[in-house]
């Protein structure tokens, strides 16, 4: 998986509402990427405000 998000995520789920896939979620206060919906499109890149994801 190309997707990595860091520990520096706070939760705000900017990410998740961006995702055209719907591929990400928020868990115990985390983005946590499912990696089989995943398209690597990086849009989730440029909507975290934190810059905890990664490609």
């Amino acid at each position: 998986m190309a997707v990595q998000i860091s520990d520096d995520c706070i939760g705000c789920s900017a990410c998740v509402n961006e995702c055209p896939q719907g591929a990400i979620e928020i868990q115990d206060g985390q983005a946590v990427v499912d990696e089989a919906t995943c398209v690597e499109c990086g849009i989730c890149v440029d909507a975290c405000p934190a810059s905890a994801i990664t490609l």
